[in-house]
């Protein structure tokens, strides 16, 4: 008896928690609607564009009219490598296919290979591509011969594909922000809990000060766990960073740094940590979710597309995998970037003014 009163005891603390109580039913229910506008569209296949460079001139005699004939928008051809990664890091085409210069050779023996790098926007596209490729390549021929054509999965770089590769930038990402999200509901609404907020608030510091502090731990904190995301991608799973380790940093510091503010004003309008526990989660998952760090929003209809638009992750998570992959400079990520600096600075400068009148009510 004594057991069913604590859990009536606890049920009605719950029900009297409206936000809690709220955002408790809507979980739910906006995790199921996520999840039916994040799977592939059945008829994407066809918008998968492809680019092709032929370092062999014989090659490129020999299945350009056949390319010609195809005219098909989705197979591009490009007359330099750098014009082919340039494509792939501006999100122009799914995969690039590079023909060697010994391909023509190899062909004649039976031992010809097309070198495919696939966009690390969405690598399973380039992996069904380079499944379906040798056969396209075997129909080209123009002889009576059957030639035997295989495909090698690589990275920019040469190295071989390791689709861990294309896993790791976006964790990082999500990682940085998920720390984020737990140490904020602890750093503010805790601390309004136990009441050494309101001993915070009549202290002499300026209320910027007090929110940029907290920017500033809760920045190492998310880059502490990013970092080690890191370091054991690299040393056990052998990711492999093809661009600037410096940029890498960067970028991952800026992301953290663009959610913070959003976080601040969400758990500094909570007197409760469980409530702004349970909201933060509630922004969070569909965030990880849209932003395209397990599912190519590529492949999702054009909602969730728009949706992705405005979460800091998914620019976050996109401009660490054109570095981390396809080793991107500063100037190819330059719109991503802009896009968190944005989101960073007004979210911060909101939340400075506005965080005494939030914690106060």
């Amino acid at each position: 008896m004594n057991t069913l009163r604590i859990a009536l005891k606890d049920l009605k603390t719950f029900l009297r928690r409206k936000t809690t109580f709220i955002f408790s039913i809507l979980m739910p229910i906006i995790m199921m609607i996520m999840t039916s506008y994040i799977f592939p569209q059945t008829d994407m296949q066809g918008q998968n564009a492809i680019g092709f460079y032929f370092e062999d001139t014989i090659a490129k005699t020999m299945f350009k009219n056949q390319i010609d004939e195809l005219e098909e928008q989705n197979i591009l051809l490009f007359n330099t490598r750098d014009e082919l990664l340039n494509s792939l890091i501006d999100g122009k085409i799914t995969a690039g296919v590079v023909v060697p210069r010994d391909f023509s050779l190899k062909m004649a023996t039976g031992n010809a290979e097309i070198q495919i790098i696939p966009s690390p926007n969405n690598p399973q596209a380039g992996i069904m591509i380079a499944e379906s490729l040798p056969g396209m390549f075997a129909q080209f021929n123009s002889s009576q011969n059957s030639i035997k054509v295989s495909s090698r999965l690589t990275n920019v770089d040469g190295s071989k594909f390791n689709y861990y590769d294309f896993m790791a930038p976006g964790i990082m990402a999500m990682i940085s922000i998920m720390s984020v999200m737990t140490g904020l509901a602890a750093s503010i609404t805790r601390e309004r809990e136990l009441g050494t907020m309101d001993g915070l608030m009549v202290t002499p510091i300026s209320r910027g000060s007090i929110v940029v502090g907290k920017i500033i731990a809760q920045t190492v904190r998310g880059m502490m766990q990013a970092l080690i995301v890191l370091v054991i991608s690299i040393l056990i799973f052998h990711v492999h960073i093809v661009g600037s380790i410096w940029l890498t940093i960067f970028i991952l510091i800026l992301g953290t740094f663009s959610f913070i503010g959003i976080g601040i004003i969400v758990t500094a309008s909570f007197k409760e940590q469980e409530a702004a526990e349970i909201t933060m989660t509630t922004i969070t998952f569909p965030m990880i979710f849209f932003s395209g760090v397990f599912f190519p929003i590529e492949q999702m209809p054009n909602f969730a597309k728009a949706v992705s638009k405005i979460f800091p992750l998914t620019y976050s998570a996109d401009a660490l995998r054109k570095v981390v992959v396809l080793g991107a400079s500063i100037g190819d990520v330059r719109n991503q970037i802009f896009v968190l600096l944005t989101f960073a600075l007004t979210t911060s400068i909101v939340a400075s003014l506005s965080f005494q009148k939030l914690v106060q009510e």
